[in-house]
């Protein structure tokens, strides 16, 4: 997080408020293990419950759950991001934020802050429930698999077929090998990578 962060400033904000805040922080993020302790110290001086994730697992979501009662009924809605929230690198870095309050995707957000709350329990019955996100490392690549199946059916019975890919890298050999499979067997295909692409567009063009 920046040195003067916002969205800290406006966590501290509501637990002022009288809001109750609970925060995931990711303590060994790159460059950052120095200064997010620090934010840990902060943030609990101010009554807020942080978590520090799951042991041996790297926790790298970026999610957000809101909950409010209105008229006796419990609203919640929240977000899914791909960015971490720091307003320096932010300048640099793109990003997709998808602001929602579908209930199914919510409910899912919900499953995986109560693995978090409860890291040493087994979490694999919790997380294999979720219905729209994609939880790694155990289910993401069987369900991407599942979602690019479905493109290469679609191309085999001469519909459109199509994906747009946007990656921080591509190094994973058995989802390269079914992005071959894909593109030979005439689903178009369009990534944006912005660092390690291990992936033989020559190959491609072969197999065609």
């Amino acid at each position: 997080m920046a040195s003067n962060s916002k969205i800290v400033n406006a966590l501290i904000g509501a637990a002022r408020n009288g809001k109750e805040v609970t925060v995931m922080l990711e303590l060994r993020a790159r460059f950052d293990e120095e200064s997010n302790l620090e934010w840990k110290e902060i943030l609990e001086a101010e009554g807020i419950k942080v978590l520090t994730g799951i042991p041996h697992k790297k926790v790298h979501a970026k999610l957000c759950i809101i909950k409010k009662r209105t008229e006796g009924k419990t609203i919640q809605y929240g977000f899914i991001s791909t960015g971490n929230f720091n307003e320096k690198t932010a300048r640099f870095y793109g990003d997709q934020l998808l602001f929602t309050a579908d209930r199914t995707i919510m409910a899912d957000i919900n499953k995986i802050f109560s693995v978090l709350k409860k890291p040493k329990n087994d979490i694999l019955p919790v997380l294999s429930t979720c219905k729209k996100l994609l939880v790694c490392p155990q289910f993401m690549r069987e369900k991407i698999f599942k979602h690019i199946d479905k493109e290469i059916e679609e191309a085999k019975a001469g519909r459109k077929a199509e994906m747009i890919i946007k990656v921080n890298s591509l190094s994973d050999k058995e989802c390269i090998l079914k992005l071959y499979q894909a593109a030979k067997a005439g689903v178009k295909i369009r990534m944006i990578v912005r660092g390690f692409f291990v992936l033989f567009l020559r190959r491609i063009l072969k197999q065609k």
